[in-house]
């Protein structure tokens, strides 16, 4: 089977970990896969390190930030759209030399597989990722507004693939027209995960917990950073290792909270780290304050690592992690009650370490790549008739 992804992004965060995860999971189960970009960036550099074919088409994406008016909203994608169409031609005939038997959108963000798909003739599976718009938003929304995104979702797909239970039930509107399955993101292979599940404990009697993701408002860093404030003023014995970075706004925000309080000898701010193996062998616990992660590629890799998750009670993460058997879940946005756990945690190294092996058992069933892999290759062979 020859699949080409469409895929919205080209920094190297969750959803461009998955993609490269669910290749590298299909390519060894004997499968061809190719990848559509919208521009360049690290991800390229990345697929070329792994010998994955992939090209480049300037598309447009169909969402905008929620705050936007909604006429000019509106009219934006419709220019978008417009523009999408103008192109398809030739990406069509550019595409159609990988001879795809399925075209494959990785995103939410963008119908461009979709006109692509209809363009070729080959049946489109489109993945969603993301909350755009309700409670759990992470700020943007369908700029053709959410009843006539949702009409060409349905026309336009032959099966939607969701990353969480709780993202599934924004789209129960979908249900029925068209098939939705709920497969949960790999983090790593089964024999990662036994071998990182060893990965041993920091010493000293110094709790140290992680912090990893993109500066997003959605995200809420300084939420945890409050927190760790609230735990400095009494002398808890505590640290925080902040993995991430984001746009120059977001990035002097949580500098300056940290000047502002001085908490340099309690936040450590490592900046974008490639890869999380060296966060989570510094750590005893992971930090998840956003409430709009729809599955949290992170939180199931701190499982992996045998590192429980202190996570914000919203979106998929209360769906992912169990209070109380192999994470907690504090109250969304409330760094009080996050700085109880994390004291909690602090004070009762065993349960800290009970909740660290149920974490592992968890990820070994639910999140490996073979899993996920398995998942995608069955749905994508319904529609491509077993080749």
């Amino acid at each position: 089977m020859n699949i080409l992804f469409v895929h919205h992004d080209t920094c190297l965060y969750g959803a461009s970990q998955s993609l490269l995860a669910l290749v590298e999971g299909l390519r060894s189960r004997g499968h061809t896969c190719t990848v559509l970009l919208p521009q360049a960036g690290p991800l390229v550099q990345e697929l070329e390190a792994r010998d994955v074919a992939h090209d480049v088409i300037a598309w447009q994406s169909w969402t905008s930030c929620e705050r936007q008016w909604f006429p000019r909203r509106l009219a934006s994608g419709l220019r978008r759209l417009h523009r999408n169409r103008r192109i398809v031609d030739a990406a069509a005939r550019q595409c159609a030399k990988r001879q795809p038997d399925l075209i494959h959108t990785n995103s939410s963000k963008t119908p461009f597989g979709a006109l692509l798909a209809r363009r070729m003739g080959l049946p489109h599976t489109w993945h969603f990722r993301e909350f755009l718009g309700g409670p759990y938003s992470v700020g943007q929304v369908f700029s053709l507004g959410r009843r006539i995104s949702c009409e060409l979702i349905r026309a336009w797909s032959s099966a939607l693939v969701v990353i969480s239970h709780s993202l599934r039930r924004q789209f129960d509107s979908v249900a029925g027209r068209i098939p939705i399955h709920v497969v949960y993101n790999g983090v790593m292979s089964q024999s990662d995960v036994r071998q990182c599940c060893h990965t041993p404990w920091p010493d000293g009697d110094t709790l140290i917990l992680a912090l990893v993701g993109r500066f997003e408002a959605w995200k809420h860093p300084l939420v945890a950073l409050e927190a760790m404030r609230i735990l400095k003023d009494q002398h808890e014995k505590v640290r925080l290792l902040v993995a991430g970075s984001g746009e120059e706004a977001e990035v002097q925000e949580v500098r300056g909270f940290v000047n502002r309080h001085a908490l340099h000898d309690t936040v450590e701010l490592l900046g974008f780290v490639k890869g999380v193996k060296t966060v989570f062998a510094r750590c005893h616990a992971l930090l998840m304050c956003s409430t709009g992660d729809a599955f949290g590629r992170v939180t199931a890799e701190a499982m992996a690592y045998g590192r429980p998750v202190i996570g914000a009670d919203a979106g998929a993460t209360s769906e992912l992690v169990q209070d109380g058997a192999d994470g907690l879940l504090f109250r969304a946005g409330d760094s009080v009650d996050l700085a109880g756990k994390i004291r909690l945690l602090a004070h009762d190294r065993h349960l800290l370490a009970g909740l660290g092996e149920n974490a592992v058992r968890k990820a070994q069933q639910e999140f490996t790549v073979e899993k996920y892999a398995e998942s995608m290759e069955r749905i994508f062979l319904s529609f491509t008739g077993g080749c």
